[in-house]
């Protein structure tokens, strides 16, 4: 029984991780796209506190091969990654002298590619290939 408690946990946890959508300010949760010059792009996603910096890493990529395809390139290469973790503290719950004490973790990942793209199939990743392949993982239509 216990077991199934965990696995519930797991399952509502999940659920309530980013999705996969287009954010309506760059700074909000999703992805979000700009032209820098032609065939170069800078592509942002934003997690909130349940997801996990593989997701929002694998929902970046994802969104890079959408907009390599989506502009008529066939591959693509990562000229600058960045990672960010926005701190956030929690409420241990456990008393000391003179309050509780904190914790702070790591939370909301924000990932960011600078790509540059091709319209040939020469450059590291596959755009076709790779949004097969994490639309097919996380069950994205």
């Amino acid at each position: 029984m216990k077991k199934i408690g965990i696995l519930c946990a797991l399952v509502l946890l999940a659920a309530c991780a980013t999705s996969y959508k287009q954010a309506k300010k760059e700074h909000a949760n999703g992805y979000f796209d700009t032209k820098l010059q032609e065939g170069m792009y800078e592509v942002l996603f934003n997690g909130n506190e349940n997801t996990s910096a593989r997701r929002a890493n694998d929902f970046a990529l994802l969104r890079a091969a959408e907009v390599c395809l989506e502009n008529g390139y066939q591959s693509f290469v990562i000229e600058r990654k960045t990672e960010d973790f926005t701190e956030k503290e929690v409420d241990t719950g456990v008393k000391i002298f003179g309050g509780t004490l904190t914790n702070l973790e790591n939370s909301e990942p924000k990932i960011t590619l600078v790509i540059r793209c091709s319209k040939k199939l020469d450059l590291t990743y596959k755009a076709q290939e790779l949004k097969d392949n994490l639309r097919t993982r996380y069950k994205i239509k």
